[in-house]
């Protein structure tokens, strides 16, 4: 079988640590532009060990090299400096910038929380292991890539902000993150205390189990010094996706490991503030049409979604009740089943043919593109219509066409020149309809919401 390895990688790999490889197993790398291998390395007196190794292909963008950065950093000081805090991670054993690659030992362990027989005891031990790592000195010299150490998390929220705001406003012009950035900016959390080590995309998924028990956590490339509700946050975020055990047995696990008791507005506050992290940095790198991979089905059906949710978080953290508004009803017309011509083959012919996962993965994304596609051509300019009828209500001289309308309500919501409860209204009839669009594809991400919770803290200080 041909190496999926760069030849290039493997000639650093052998010039940095004196090893060959010395067999391969292809294996995911995590996330959409990684790839892995589970290798064997042999060294010169041929001492062999058993390792993983990943790398990025977008090696070439600049603007990875950070994110790659505090990866290496954070796991190189939880295998050496921090090797006692109990946190588990795979050994770092080399990195390799040029190919944004990391070389780790091999940690065996199942990322499908679902198959876990005790989830409850397995979660509570994923939250004392974010604990433990929000416990250490941030100030260490080893997390200088993470953050300034002595900067308060307000400070940092407030600098995010700031720059997300001017990048929607240069490039992207969507009042949805205006209307959320606006409310960020003007809500950011009194600090509690000093900023601490956060994983940055905590939550499942994102760490290996064994026997229902910590292996390693993984995909640290978003970690960052903050405030440590954040990681309590992201975890919210990502049971809207991917299901894990109650929020409230989340928060008394942290509660009872950390000793401090849950502001629930202000893990809320940062829920919004985590999709908007991503959020609109995906918008703007979209609106360059540098990224394939935004203009895909998945991109499409999770964009929908987070959008929808985005829209009514501010409600809720506003404490503003929106209206449903009603839907211009369109009829199927002559095109409709070339749309079900295709989705059959699709899912009939193309899928069962297909010789490997990602082929089919490939053909169940264009799936998705071609449900929207249909919904598209029966409801798009009724859609658009209303959408623009919407915006012109507000802002009368505003455009008459879609993006620009869009745009000139953005810069209204910026400036304080439109009522924010009326923007936000819109806004939630722009996300209704655009979710009617994907229902199809989407499933259960059409309606999906966050679970309620009491809004007090579990524990004392």
């Amino acid at each position: 079988m041909a190496s999926t390895i760069p030849q290039a990688l493997r000639d650093e790999i052998e010039q940095q640590t004196g090893s060959v490889i010395a067999s391969e197993k292809p294996r995911g790398g995590g996330g959409a532009s990684r790839q892995g291998a589970e290798v064997v390395v042999r060294a010169k007196d041929g001492t062999e060990q058993h390792c993983y190794l990943a790398w990025d292909a977008r090696a070439g963008d600049p603007s990875r090299l950070p994110y790659f950065e505090r990866e290496t950093a954070i796991l190189a000081a939880l295998s050496d400096s921090f090797r006692g805090s109990g946190i588990k991670v795979a050994p770092l054993v080399a990195a390799f910038p040029s190919h944004l690659s990391l070389l780790s030992g091999f940690v065996a362990g199942d990322d499908r929380f679902a198959q876990a027989g005790d989830k409850n005891g397995l979660a509570r031990e994923f939250v004392q292991q974010l604990a433990a790592l929000h416990r250490l000195d941030a100030r260490h010299p080893v997390f200088a890539k993470l953050g300034n150490g002595n900067e308060q998390p307000s400070q940092r929220i407030s600098q995010n902000l700031a720059k997300w705001s001017a990048d929607n406003r240069a490039m992207v012009r969507d009042p949805i993150f205006e209307v959320a950035l606006q409310w960020l900016s003007q809500n950011v959390p009194d600090d509690v205390g000093p900023s601490v080590v956060l994983h940055g995309d905590a939550g499942p998924g994102n760490f290996l189990f064994k026997d229902d028990r910590i292996a390693a956590i993984v995909d640290w490339e978003l970690t960052h010094l903050g405030d440590p509700m954040e990681d309590l946050a992201q975890i919210w975020v990502r049971s809207l996706i991917q299901p894990f055990v109650p929020i409230s047995e989340v928060f008394a696990a942290y509660a009872d490991a950390s000793g401090h008791a849950i502001d629930i507005q202000r893990v809320k506050f940062h829920r919004l503030y985590f999709q908007i992290s991503f959020s609109v940095p995906s918008a703007v790198l979209a609106s360059g049409n540098k990224a394939k991979a935004a203009s895909s089905g998945t991109a499409l059906m999770f964009g929908t979604m987070h959008k929808r949710v985005i829209v009514q978080s501010v409600a809720e953290l506003a404490g503003i009740s929106l209206i449903e508004p009603e839907l211009p009803e369109s009829q199927a017309d002559w095109t409709d089943r070339y749309f079900h011509s295709a989705l059959a083959d699709l899912r009939d012919e193309i899928v069962p043919a297909a010789s490997n996962q990602r082929a089919v993965a490939k053909a169940k994304d264009l799936a998705r593109l071609v449900k929207f596609w249909r919904m598209r051509a029966r409801h798009g300019a009724a859609y658009d219509a209303a959408e623009i009828e919407d915006i012109l209500r507000v802002l009368p001289e505003a455009p008459r066409e879609l993006l620009r309308a869009r745009a000139a309500l953005a810069c209204a919501i910026a400036v304080g020149s439109v009522d924010f409860a009326e923007a936000l209204q819109l806004c939630y009839n722009r996300v209704v309809r655009e979710t009617a669009l994907m229902a199809d594809a989407m499933g259960a991400l059409a309606t999906t919401w966050y679970e309620n919770v009491p809004a007090c803290g579990s524990s004392e200080d």
